[in-house]
């Protein structure tokens, strides 16, 4: 009799429970990354790679084309 009186608790009680079980083994199950990782882990190109390179030459033309407007511009004047 005792137990029928608690099946509605139960009922109410037992999604929030699991929930809160989920998360709990979820996180200590979680795996770490190692250090290597973290410091691979860049917002830029790894400088080694051939974005980075094709990057880097991008940049390099358009300080290159700046420096022409430029002194196209001052012999201009």
């Amino acid at each position: 009799m005792i137990v029928y009186r608690a099946v509605p608790y139960l009922v109410v009680l037992a999604p929030p429970a699991i929930v809160l079980l989920s998360i709990l083994m979820g996180g200590c199950t979680m795996t770490r990354p190692t250090n290597g990782l973290i410091a691979r882990a860049q917002f830029h190109p790894d400088p080694n790679s051939r974005a980075g390179k094709e990057l880097i030459m991008e940049l390099d033309r358009r300080a290159a084309r700046e420096e022409f407007r430029r002194i196209i511009g001052e012999t201009q004047r």
